[in-house]
């Protein structure tokens, strides 16, 4: 079996998914890029890979920021990451039983990397990628926090989604969006993930099957969530070739048992 064109496929929709509007999290960046030294807030979305903590905390210790909006409550991933924390000695006295994703980010940054709790505003009731945006453009609205920058940083394989999830939301033309995936997911020649040095980081079959499952939401068709179909996200052009790679990838995972045959 050859595995270069399914590598090929995989990696591209990676990129498209895990999108950065700046390479590295630093002012200058920052300024070159969209013309301001920082953001209003910083919004650290509720996900399973606690190395995302640790990109909001280089950001604001980078001065990036002066306020983060932790955002996420109970959902389905929120086991596997009460599963990472309990199992990483750097965080297992935080307590993760029945608590909100949230909370267990808000111990870890205030408890472990002594961010200032002041500093940090907690949505902890929000539960999918759709509710995350509601939730927090509502919090910041009842708090009376006005903005017209915020940072987004997510899951690499929900990047796009929650950014299409604010813009239905805000109004990107009085308010910069900005992008910020804590890293770029890359397949080898084996196809295995070569960000080896991520805590908590998915293994292959988990990874391939969220890549698998965001291509169908952002499409803005009937099936979709985009405004055609179930209107829980604003619209997402998907590329004729992001399609292409997508529907390659199905068809052998349908039809040759791709899990199986490439030893995930």
């Amino acid at each position: 079996m050859n595995k270069q064109p399914i590598q090929h496929s995989i990696n591209e929709i990676a990129k498209f998914l895990a999108v950065r509007d700046i390479d590295k999290l630093d002012c200058k960046e920052l300024e070159k890029s969209f013309g301001i030294k920082k953001v209003d807030v910083l919004v650290l979305l509720g996900n399973s890979i606690p190395y995302t903590i640790k990109c909001a905390v280089e950001a604001y210790k980078n001065n990036l920021c002066d306020k983060i909006l932790i955002n996420g409550g109970i959902g389905h991933s929120t086991e596997i990451l009460r599963d990472q924390i309990r199992k990483d000695e750097k965080f297992n006295f935080i307590q993760v039983e029945n608590r909100a994703e949230a909370d267990i980010f808000f111990d870890i940054m205030t408890k472990v990397y002594n961010i200032p709790r002041d500093k940090i505003i907690v949505e902890n009731q929000s539960t999918n990628c759709g509710d995350n945006a509601l939730k927090a453009i509502g919090l910041l609205d009842e708090l009376h926090i006005s903005y017209s920058s915020l940072l987004l940083i997510q899951d690499p394989t929900m990047q796009l989604r929650t950014y299409a999830s604010f813009l239905k939301y805000i109004d990107n033309k009085k308010v910069k969006l900005i992008n910020y995936s804590p890293f770029i997911p890359v397949i080898n020649s084996d196809l295995k993930l070569i960000n080896t040095d991520i805590n908590g980081i998915w293994d292959e079959q988990r990874y391939l099957e969220l890549i698998m499952g965001e291509i169908p939401r952002l499409k803005d068709d009937i099936n979709g969530y985009g405004p055609s179909g179930k209107n829980f996200i604003d619209h997402v052009h998907v590329p004729i070739e992001i399609e292409e790679h997508y529907n390659k990838l199905k068809a052998l995972i349908n039809d040759d048992n791709l899990y199986g045959r490439c030893g995930f």
